[in-house]
C-alpha cells in the first residue's frame, strides 16, 4: 500500500533523451524507493524494453506509466517551476542553486501546484536548448576532481533529498521493541554485572592495588555511554561469570 506524500504527488521527473534502457528502469527504481510517481521521457535515445524492466525491478508500474513526449514543453505542461539539473555555471544555467537551495524554491510552490525537474543525456546533460524552458538549475555538490554523474544517481540523490523534505520520513521501528531483553538494564542489573567483573580482574591481578576504583570507574564509564540493553548486559554477565568459574577450577590459587 502506497504511502506517498501529496506534495510528492506534484513532483514530476522528466528525462531529456536518455541513451541506455538501464538508466531508464534505475530511474523507476530510485524513483519508487523516495515515494515518486510520475515520469516523462523526452525523445528517449532508447527502447524501454527488457533491459529498462529488469532495473526497474518492483518499480515496473512508474516504467510502464511513463509519458513518452516529443517536445519538453509538452513534458513540463502545467508546472509553476522548471528546474534543470547541471553541474556547471553557465548563462543557460542561472539560477544556479544547490539541491538545499533548490528545495526552497521548490518548497515555495509545491503545495500549489506540479514541479517539473529535467535531467539530461547520460554524456552532456541539457543543452543550452532545453535549459531554455527551465527556471533554473540545481546541482548535486560532489568532489571538484569527478563532477559527472550518472543519470539514475542524479535522480536517486534528488529523489532522496524530495522525501526527508517533502515525504514520509518514517523511522523503523527497533528490533523486537517488545521485548524486555532490548529495554535498558536497571541499575540493579548493571551493579550485577560490575561485580562479576571486579571479581574476574581481581583474580586475573590486572586492577592495581592502590585506587582500583579509579579503573572500575572507567569501564562503568564506558557502559553508561554505551547505554546497552538487557540482553547486552547478560551476555556480558555470563561472559564474566564463565571466566570466573574457570579460573577456580583451573587457575592455581585464585583470589
Amino acid at each position: 500500500m502506497s504511502i506517498t506524500s501529496p506534495l510528492l504527488d506534484n513532483i514530476r521527473i522528466v528525462l531529456v533523451e536518455p541513451q541506455g534502457a538501464l538508466n531508464v528502469g534505475s530511474t523507476c527504481r530510485a524513483m519508487k524507493n523516495f515515494g515518486l510517481s510520475h515520469l516523462s521521457v523526452v525523445r528517449p535515445g532508447c527502447q524501454l524494453n527488457l533491459d529498462a524492466v529488469k532495473m526497474a525491478m518492483h518499480s515496473t508500474d512508474i516504467l510502464e506509466s511513463a509519458r513518452i513526449m516529443q517536445t519538453i514543453p509538452e513534458a513540463i505542461e502545467g508546472s509553476l517551476l522548471v528546474l534543470g539539473t547541471a553541474n556547471r555555471r553557465g548563462e543557460y544555467h542561472e539560477p544556479n542553486l544547490t539541491v538545499q537551495e533548490g528545495i526552497l524554491k521548490i518548497r515555495q510552490v509545491l503545495e500549489k501546484g506540479p514541479v517539473s525537474i529535467l535531467f539530461g543525456r547520460e554524456e552532456w546533460g541539457l543543452t543550452k536548448e532545453d535549459l531554455v524552458h527551465t527556471m533554473g538549475t540545481m546541482r548535486i555538490v560532489t568532489d571538484p576532481e569527478c563532477t559527472s554523474l550518472n543519470l539514475s544517481q542524479a535522480v536517486l540523490l534528488i529523489a532522496y533529498e524530495l522525501y526527508q523534505n517533502f515525504g514520509n520520513p518514517m523511522p523503523l521501528p527497533k528490533a523486537c521493541a517488545d521485548d524486555p531483553y532490548e529495554q535498558p538494564p536497571t541499575t540493579e542489573e548493571l551493579a550485577r554485572l560490575y561485580n562479576h567483573i571486579e571479581a574476574v580482574l581481581s583474580m586475573s591481578e590486572f586492577l592495581p592495588l592502590a585506587n582500583s576504583d579509579a579503573v572500575l570507574q572507567i569501564l562503568r564509564a564506558f557502559f553508561h555511554r554505551s547505554t546497552p540493553t538487557l540482553r547486552e548486559v547478560s551476555l556480558l554477565m555470563g561472559i564474566f561469570s564463565n571466566l570466573r568459574g574457570f579460573m577456580r577450577k583451573y587457575v592455581k590459587n585464585p583470589k
